[in-house]
């Protein structure tokens, strides 16, 4: 069973604002994302020729200034107003191998599609040391606790996102690493969040309530028992010759 592509392109075109405040839990996730990618992009120098393909972006920047952005995304009304934009799958990137510096896949974009083809995509066009931040809903969230989704390493769930229900796939952590050392991809940081956020969500069924109680997560990411249990991980990876 696969999403439906089509339904994913007519939706997000429809939807006037991704990341909105009134929607807090995923505003949080947002927050969360953009300083994650900030504290990254600090961390190397940008060169003048760089390229950064920021997959799945519906139009949003990030606040990454660079040479050239491309922005690919089903949604075409989301970035058709961008200097360099692609209206693709990211199963299917329509560019040529080994020619991009960075690869940007956060907001579960990777949750929309096939992991191993989407991750295999990465790998072709990315140049040889080139970056990857791919962001992406865990199957060890607490959302699904008491479920058959539980722990799965690879499943089709229904979730929430703008007050309504919709499909997508979860991962769980280790095998979304074991496709990424299988493509030449080295994690260099991890970053999980929404833990208990996601318990009281199973609970709750309130999204709105449930985001109250982020303000663990800092607390959470130390405790053993706890730390690999959240909503949402993040990784920044780099592309190399070998894992070892």
């Amino acid at each position: 069973m696969n999403i439906d592509q089509k339904y994913i392109q007519v939706k997000y075109n429809n939807i006037e604002e991704i990341w909105s405040k009134d929607d807090s839990w995923h505003f949080y996730t947002f927050k969360k994302i953009s300083n994650f990618i900030k504290t990254v992009f600090e961390s190397f120098n940008i060169r003048e020729n760089f390229v950064l393909l920021n997959a799945g972006s519906a139009g949003n920047d990030y606040n990454i200034k660079c040479n050239k952005h491309i922005h690919i995304d089903l949604a075409e009304q989301k970035v058709n107003t961008k200097e360099h934009f692609l209206v693709a799958s990211i199963e299917n990137i329509p560019l040529e191998k080994n020619s991009v510096d960075c690869i940007l896949c956060v907001g579960s974009v990777l949750n929309y599609t096939d992991a191993i083809q989407s991750i295999k995509e990465f790998q072709r066009t990315l140049k040889d040391t080139g970056y990857l931040i791919i962001e992406f809903e865990n199957s060890y969230s607490f959302e699904y606790l008491f479920t058959k989704n539980f722990k799965k390493k690879a499943d089709i769930v229904t979730t929430f996102y703008k007050n309504e229900e919709e499909k997508i796939w979860i991962y769980s952590y280790k095998l979304i690493e074991d496709i990424l050392a299988l493509n030449n991809f080295k994690i260099l940081k991890k970053s999980n969040f929404h833990f208990i956020s996601s318990l009281v969500y199973r609970i709750s069924k309130n999204e709105s309530f449930s985001s109250k109680f982020t303000f663990l997560d800092f607390l959470c990411k130390h405790i053993p028992i706890l730390k690999n249990y959240s909503s949402n991980t993040i990784l920044f990876c780099q592309k190399v010759s070998s894992i070892t």
